[in-house]
């Protein structure tokens, strides 16, 4: 696949930014639940489940990824990084402890991002080696910390206070987002960056290898699913299973080969449609502030013993429809999100001298605090 020029970073793309919109809305209805039922409705409610983080991650790595190629010059970079890393580790696990419903996604983010830091100048042919091997190897250590080592994966999410050995136990192998497996989506996220998004054969080999994986990925699971029965999900036989979450090659393939599909997709329909793919850039645009704000009104309004199907569907609704509204909104009166602006660390960087280049438009999700753009 063509290269994206090292001296020309690539422009915000609105289909990245509507991708991560949706990306949002997913996780707001995995969150809201109900997570476990029957029929079909209630499988087509929680289509996201298992895809929608991993949408997310994935689009960390390649906001990540842009930020660092259009950076190289700034000596400065590592602070604002380093910043970002410790606000997302932190304050994820402050945000936990608001809620034992919900797994904050954001302390792994911290530990990736650091993670991008050391493989920056990584070629090109290694970030995607690296996440090939780690699809295999990840899953081979997270099981046999269990089976071999006869440890206990975390049941309680990570929350600040923790013992400092338990935090880092937790997000590298034992709890709800191992690194050793999540690292995966956000080193493909890094792969993508380094691609030309613009070309039309990088995003049909993108759309046509993502869709095929993903449906293979997800077909072979269920046949090893029926296949092992009983046995599904015990010892090294879960190394064959594809249990969203599972954290298994099946769903690692499934789920991030998913998502670069969606990629894909949105970078090439959002441009046809921008007043309707505008929304959810928006939201995207306001990623971390929504997140945040999403986790808190559910630790207040959500029931100890969950919501049903029709008011988990009643609820997700009308927190996507008011996150929706207010982005929109925000976006054009104020344009950067509150915790976003925080995010950016603005202060870290250099002040901009005669000589130096026009600087790059930002990304929300590595540098949130740039002026909506819907350009392509």
């Amino acid at each position: 696949m063509p290269l994206h020029p090292a001296h020309a970073p690539p422009r915000r793309l609105l289909g990245i930014d509507a991708a991560r919109g949706i990306a949002l809305l997913g996780m707001i209805v995995v969150n809201v639940g109900p997570v476990e039922g029957e029929g079909a409705l209630h499988r087509l409610y929680l289509l996201p489940y298992g895809r929608a983080s991993v949408l997310f991650v994935v689009i960390a790595g390649i906001g990540m990824g842009f930020m660092l190629r259009s950076r190289r010059g700034e000596r400065r970079r590592w602070p604002t990084v380093a910043w970002r890393a410790g606000l997302l580790l932190v304050g994820g696990l402050a945000l936990q402890l608001v809620t034992d419903d919900v797994s904050v996604i954001l302390p792994v983010y911290g530990v990736l991002f650091l993670l991008a830091l050391v493989l920056q100048r990584a070629p090109t042919s290694l970030l995607l080696g690296l996440a090939l091997t780690m699809t295999l190897v990840g899953p081979v250590l997270y099981v046999g910390h269990v089976v071999l080592e006869g440890g206990e994966h975390l049941t309680e999410p990570l929350e600040l206070g923790d013992p400092v050995g338990t935090v880092l136990h937790g997000l590298v192998l034992s709890g709800r987002y191992p690194l050793v497996t999540w690292c995966v989506p956000f080193l493909v996220g890094l792969w993508l960056a380094r691609l030309d998004l613009r070309d039309a054969d990088v995003l049909r080999r993108m759309m046509l290898w993502g869709g095929l994986l993903a449906v293979a990925g997800f077909a072979l699971s269920q046949v090893s699913r029926s296949a092992l029965g009983r046995e599904a999900d015990v010892g090294l036989g879960r190394l064959l299973t594809g249990a969203a979450h599972g954290q298994m090659p099946l769903w690692l393939v499934s789920s991030v080969a998913g998502a670069v599909f969606v990629v894909g997709l949105m970078v090439v329909v959002a441009p046809r449609v921008p007043r309707l793919a505008a929304p959810l850039a928006d939201a995207g645009g306001l990623a971390l502030t929504l997140y945040v704000l999403h986790v808190l009104v559910l630790a207040a309004v959500k029931p100890p013993d969950g919501f049903t199907l029709a008011q988990g569907m009643a609820v997700s609704l009308a927190l996507s429809v008011s996150f929706l509204v207010a982005a929109v909104g925000w976006r054009r009166l104020v344009g950067t999100g509150p915790l976003e602006v925080l995010l950016r660390a603005s202060w870290f960087r250099p002040p901009p001298t005669r000589a130096a280049a026009p600087a790059a438009v930002a990304h929300p999700l590595t540098d949130p605090g740039g002026a909506p753009t819907h350009e392509t």
